[in-house]
């Protein structure tokens, strides 16, 4: 049988490396908010708050491409979502990742906006001198699409992170309880 201290997230590992709130309270930039990550319903890996904490990392990871884990678990704090699993949601979203993200963003901004990807006046990007300006002109009439597709990949990003979360913990509880009912058979015989 499984040693009894793994949870489902992983394990030893995942218990060296995810902060705990006492390593929290040493940071200075966190000394302000000390008291509210005193609580240890905020650190626990429950069925309510990991999906909350899956979820809001996820969000948040998404909408905010710079401070995002600091943002996260400041979130977490009143939605009682786990802290660190927040925090490290966050993490999905990195230099390497945020490339392919926008661009994802951008297809799927065009798509809801029902454009065709063209600018509504080619001819106004001619007009305008010199590369950078050019180059502006196009992030300028490519921001709503992308807007509007990083919001939505937020909202389906949580939304699947959530549920995905959910339903693995169901099942990870279900085979803890059939575990330890063949346990209980298996000393009864």
């Amino acid at each position: 049988m499984a040693d009894e201290s793994e949870t489902l997230l992983g394990s030893r590992w995942l218990r060296r490396h995810i902060p705990t709130r006492h390593t929290v309270h040493q940071h200075r930039v966190l000394r302000p908010f000390a008291r509210h990550l005193r609580d240890p319903a905020l650190w626990r890996l429950t069925h309510r708050s990991v999906p909350r904490a899956v979820a809001l990392g996820l969000g948040i990871g998404v909408i905010i491409p710079v401070l995002h884990t600091f943002v996260a678990a400041l979130f977490a704090i009143p939605l009682r979502a786990n802290v660190a699993i927040a925090a490290a949601c966050t993490l999905v979203v990195n230099p390497l990742t945020i490339p392919a993200l926008y661009y994802a963003a951008y297809r799927t901004g065009l798509w809801e906006l029902r454009h065709d990807g063209v600018v509504m006046n080619p001819g106004a990007a001619e007009q305008v001198s010199g590369e950078l300006s050019r180059a502006l002109f196009w992030i300028h009439h490519a921001s709503g699409p992308i807007a509007l597709g990083i919001v939505t990949i937020a909202i389906a990003a949580a939304v699947l992170g959530y549920g995905f979360t959910a339903v693995i913990w169901r099942f990870w509880l279900a085979s803890k309880w059939r575990q330890r009912r063949h346990a209980r058979r298996a000393a009864r015989s």
